[in-house]
Parts: C-alpha cells; structure tokens; sequence
C-alpha cells in the first residue's frame, strides 16, 4: 500500500516537471517572410462587388513610382489596357519659353505639360470587378503628365490624364476613376441592294468640327487606332470598307467628330456622291444608303478584260510584267504578254499600268512603266480583247570627251550635274519633255526616248547655270543618234548675294536658289559671317531666291537682273 503511494508520487513529480518545461522553452522562431514585388492579378467576376486586392500601396510605393486607375463601365471589364508616362522634348520647350517670352500672339498650349508626348505604351494588367476594373499598379518613371487608355470588344474607351504639381519620384501616382465612353459611329443598312450581285463597299472620312473639338477628339486618336486600327486605318487611308447586304455594317467606334462623310461604291466600281452623316457622341447611328436615290442612272456593270502587251510595232511580247487597274491589285502575266483581268467597269474609262520587272542589263528595251486607258463602248458586256502596244526605246547618247566632263564635274555642286530632255515643238521653239533613263556611260549618257522629233539635252551644273548640246533628229527607224557637248571656253559670270539687316552683313541666313527650268533640283546655304553666299556661275534669265531664318521667310524675289548688271544681289531685310 505504501509502496502504491510512493510511486503514484512520483508519476506527479514527472508530470509537474515536465509541464513546467513546455510552459517556459522559447517560442520556435517562425520561417521568414519574402519581399516579393508587386505582383498583378486578373481576376474573373465571381458576382463579388468589390474589387480583389492587388497588393498593398504602401508597399508599392516604397519600390519605385507606381500608376494606378480605376475603370469604371457598369459591367466587368472586358479588353486591354496601356499606360504611359508624357515627356517634353528640348525643341517643344525652348519653343514654348520663346514665345512665352515674345508674346507673338500665335496660338500656343495654355500649359507646358500638353506639349509632353507618350514615347512608349506600356501594357497595364487589370484587375476585373463587378463594375469595371482597376489598372496596375504599373511602375512608370518622373514624368510631366501620365495617361491612361483602355478599350474592350464592343469599342469601348476609356482615356485619362494626371499633371502633377511637380514631376514624382516615388509613390503612387492615382488617376483615379475614368469613366467609359461608349463608342461612336454608324450602322449602315443597304436599300435595294439584294438582288445586284458583288460586294457593295463605303468609305469614310472625317467631318472636323469646331476648333475647341479638334484637340479634344485629338487625344483619343490613339486609344481609337488600338481599339479599331482597321476602321481607323481605313479612315485615314480613304480605304472602301465591304458592306453586307443583309443586314447592318457597324462602324464603330470612330472618332466623335461632328460629322462622317460617306462615299458608296457599287460592285462595278461606280462612285455615289459624298454624303454627310451628322454623329452624336456615345452612339452608334443607324443609316441607311438607297442605292437607287444615289445611283438614279444605275450601278453599272463590269467585263471581263483578255489581251496582251505586246513591244512597239514589231508584233513581239513585252514579256514578264504586271497590269494594275487604278483601284485594283497587280496581276502578273508572263513571256506571251497575255493577262486577264476580270469586273472591268464597262460605264466608265479605266486607267491601267503596266510595270516591266527588273530590267535587263545595259539598257532596256522599253519604258519600266506604261499607262494604257480602257475606254467601253455602249452595250459592252462578257469578254473583251485588247492589245496593247508599250513603245520600244530609241537612245539620244551625249558623248563629251575626259577634258569636258572633268570641266563640268569642278562647276557642279550637289546634286548636280543633271540632265534635261529638251525637244523643239511645231513653232520652233524648245520645250523640255520627260524622259524614264539618264544611263551614265563611259563617254557619255544615254537618254531614253519614246518617239521621234528633234532633240537636244540641256547640261546644268547648277539650277542657274546650264547648256545645251548639238541638236539631232531621230527619225522613225533610228535606233540611236549622238549629240555632243563641248568643251567651255569660258564660263558664265559669276555672282555673289550679299545679306544686310540694320546695315550690317546677317550672316546664317538660309538661301534657297531656282532657275529657269522648273524640273532642276533647287539648291540652298547659309550666308557667311560676311553675310555672303557665292552662287557661281549664272547663265539664265530667271533666279528666283528665297531667304529664311529661323522665324521664317524673311524674303523672295528674282536676282537675275542684278547678277547680269553688276555680279552681286544686294537683300536689305
């Protein structure tokens, strides 16, 4: 009995210190927490009508600058999002200070910051939630201005802007909520169109408002071409857009201008007038085309066009090119010449280009490109066969010896020396005419023509200074005549332009230099510390000259006058 009681004594003792020890050991120490980023989820509306926690601010702001948004549409969001931070560029500033400072009255932004622009989208995770959804947080750099855009299926936008006071460096930068802009544009139902058999098509093009709109609609431009970059494409591009004849064609969204401009285009190509369609901003209008009212004298029909190119008189195939109607794509044909070409509009001319491929080596044959006009008849339908005839080249050379040529490369000044087709009309007189090839030879250059006549070619070492070769006549059956170009036994006075304001040579003034023959490239400078510019020699009666700085025009006129009486023309600003 005794013994019993002693060993339940000590079953106690063991329990009391074993307890005593569990209730004073140190607590276990717990494993450590990460410092993960800030990390964005899309979460799928579950019908919670609060949004899911993205990652605590506080937090995000320690790591860097983060933007954030909130979208509001009444529904889950549904579509993309960018965010973008704004900048000034130097040239924008210094402009904006200048004038600032000048008070020249011309229009200007009231603030520097609408100057900045976006340089890169930078895509921006969503968070979705009941009624629209929460942007980022994204990390963006300082900047002047920050923007938001979003668009979902449907065209709707979403776009923002924040100017802060100063450009941030850490923190959350908020644009707070943005609310949905449902999309504008048209739905357009076709009338009487069922039984015309083809595509019928629309082009768009914007109706401006007034000017207080235009920059407004102007900042959605680019959350427009993400949203719709086909429509607005197309609208910027006078692209046709296919129409369903059963049905409506909707045409959203498109900028909310105060009008859009419609043109119908019928199967067979024909054109209906220009119609203008008013907009109301946040809706998509219903419009209805009657093809009868715009096409009271009918759609028009098409043929089907067979022939072939064939090379000047001699009956042989041009070979491997393409035919490209006006408004169509070009189709490629082979060594036979033949191509086909079908829904020819038979109610009206259409102009067709052929295009030679690459040429041959030395000198082609025949032009690289040529236009040829289809022209139907009344009651014109099925198939249609043409030939076609692309002439073959004949070559005016210009030979001039080593002396003559290294004389003109001295004289000429970039891009010059260039030569001038020039050919004598039925009154004698001489008229300069295209020409497709000016090939560089060894001796020479060879000019490519495309019928007979009397020729020269005019040499220019500049826009004011040029000379014609010997004149030949090429007749029908020459395949080739030589001009020649002389030494210079002495060249044309030179001439200076001297630039004074206040009395005082302005030097850095811009020039630019024309002659008498329109088609030659002008030439430019700036005047020297002198205020000088030294033009060379001059040869024609015409140089029209203009000056600028770098507020503009400062002056225009002719010195040819001036250069012929006393080798200077004096500008007085």
């Amino acid at each position: 009995m005794r013994r019993k009681q002693v060993l339940r004594g000590l079953v106690v003792m063991v329990l009391l210190c074993v307890g005593g020890w569990m209730l004073l050991r140190p607590a276990p120490a717990l494993p450590p927490v990460s410092s993960s980023p800030p990390v964005s989820m899309r979460v799928e509306d579950a019908g919670v009508p609060d949004v899911a926690p993205v990652v605590e601010m506080a937090e995000a702001a320690d790591a860097g600058l983060w933007l954030t948004a909130t979208l509001e549409g009444g529904r889950p969001f549904e579509g993309e999002a960018r965010v973008g931070a704004a900048f000034i560029s130097d040239g924008d500033r210094g402009w904006w200070e200048a004038e600032l400072r000048q008070g020249t009255g011309r229009a200007r932004p009231e603030r520097l910051e609408d100057l900045a622009n976006v340089r890169e989208w930078m895509e921006a995770p969503v968070t979705v939630s009941a009624q629209g959804g929460v942007v980022g947080p994204v990390e963006v750099p300082s900047a002047p201005r920050y923007e938001v855009m979003a668009f979902a299926p449907d065209g709707t936008i979403w776009w923002a802007e924040h100017v802060p006071a100063s450009p941030p460096m850490t923190g959350v930068v908020d644009l707070g909520v943005v609310k949905a802009r449902p999309p504008t544009g048209v739905r357009v139902r076709l009338e009487g169109a069922r039984n015309i058999p083809g595509t019928f098509s629309v082009r768009m093009s914007r109706g401006i408002g007034p000017d207080e709109d235009v920059e407004r609609v102007s900042r959605l431009l680019p959350v427009l071409a993400l949203a719709a970059p086909e429509l607005i494409h197309a609208m910027d591009e006078d692209v046709f857009l296919p129409l369903v004849t059963d049905g409506e064609t909707r045409l959203a969204p498109v900028p909310p201008d105060f009008s859009v401009w419609l043109v119908l285009r019928t199967p067979a190509g024909k054109r209906s007038k220009s119609l203008e369609v008013p907009l109301r901003e946040g809706s998509v209008e219903p419009v209805t085309l009657d093809v009868a009212k715009l096409f009271p004298e009918g759609v028009g029909g098409t043929v089907t066009l067979r022939g072939r190119v064939l090379l000047g008189d001699m009956g042989r195939p041009l070979g491997p090119a393409t035919v490209k109607p006006a408004d169509g794509e070009p189709i490629p044909f082979g060594e036979d010449g033949r191509f086909t070409v079908e829904d020819v509009p038979a109610w009206g001319p259409t102009v067709f280009t052929v295009s030679r491929e690459s040429p041959e080596q030395g000198r082609p044959v025949a032009p690289r490109e040529w236009r040829f006009t289809f022209t139907p008849t009344a009651g014109m339908q099925g198939v249609v066969e043409v030939d076609w005839r692309v002439p073959a080249y004949r070559w005016l050379v210009l030979r001039m010896d080593g002396f003559t040529q290294s004389q003109l490369m001295e004289r000429s000044r970039v891009p010059y020396p260039v030569y001038l087709l020039e050919r004598r009309d039925a009154e004698g007189g001489w008229r300069d005419v295209p020409a497709q090839e000016f090939l560089p030879e060894e001796d020479g250059v060879a000019v490519s023509l495309v019928e007979p006549g009397t020729y020269r070619v005019q040499v220019a070492s500049s826009p004011f200074a040029a000379r014609p070769s010997s004149v030949a006549r090429v007749g029908d059956d020459a395949q080739e005549m030589e001009v020649r170009l002389s030494p210079e036994m002495a060249p044309p006075p030179s001439c200076e332009l001297h630039v004074f304001k206040n009395g005082q040579p302005r030097s850095g003034v811009g020039v630019s230099a024309g002659g008498m023959y329109r088609s030659l490239p002008r030439v430019g400078g700036r005047t020297d510390t002198a205020g000088r510019w030294p033009m060379g020699p001059v040869n024609t009666d015409e140089l029209p000259l203009m000056l600028y700085g770098d507020d503009g025009e400062l002056w225009d006129g002719d010195g040819a006058e001036a250069c012929r009486r006393s080798g200077v023309i004096e500008v007085r600003l």
